[in-house]
């Protein structure tokens, strides 16, 4: 299992389907997940860019890693642990076990904006996203440290460019983490496109 961080707007979600179709992963997105509950609180809270409730988040979450896991396929998490609470329980259930390496995607503050205004999301106002742009930025060292003392390695990654490019940085780390074939990644030649976090 391997997770993707990055701001409202990295690419968390596309980076995580084309990684699910291209090897045939399960692919699971923690907003998706909260809406399919069609509960009105958490809509509430997705569309202003608020807290949701542990206890419902949990169980989600939980019981989707649970079906999943006996499929055998790797899972692509999108979008969590979306706060240090959520890692922390992770940890203290063990499930930070499961963890084989956590990317994070760096795309510059006003590209964010950018791909946000052209998406057209019905959350996506600007109060809303600056509010998770906001907790993500509280949250994401934190659990970077929480992470890499619990063994799971954190890579940093460009998320700026085309799909196809960000892709191909996100395959040399799984091919590190021999997750995927080996191969040459011609596009990849700046030391600056991936870096290894502590």
């Amino acid at each position: 299992m391997i997770t993707l961080f990055g701001a409202p707007g990295a690419g968390k979600t596309v980076q995580g389907q084309l990684l699910a179709n291209k090897y045939h992963w399960s692919w699971v997105s923690y907003r998706d997940l909260l809406a399919s509950l069609h509960d009105r609180d958490i809509s509430f809270a997705l569309e202003h860019g608020m807290f949701i409730d542990d206890d419902k988040a949990t169980k989600v979450i939980d019981d989707t890693l649970a079906r999943l896991s006996r499929s055998g396929k790797r899972i692509i998490l999108d979008g969590y642990p979306a706060d240090y609470r959520q890692l922390k329980w992770l940890v203290e259930n063990k499930r930070i076990n499961d963890l084989e390496g956590a990317i994070v995607l760096r795309v510059p503050r006003g590209e964010l904006w950018r791909r946000l205004v052209a998406r057209k999301r019905i959350d996506d106002t600007r109060a809303a996203i600056e509010r998770r742009q906001d907790l993500y930025d509280r949250n994401i060292t934190g659990m970077i440290r929480t992470l890499t003392m619990n063994g799971v390695e954190v890579r940093e990654v460009d998320g700026g460019n085309e799909p196809e490019d960000v892709l191909e940085r996100i395959e040399s780390v799984l091919a590190d983490w021999n997750m995927v074939p080996k191969k040459q990644y011609t596009k990849i030649s700046e030391n600056i496109k991936i870096r290894k976090l502590s």
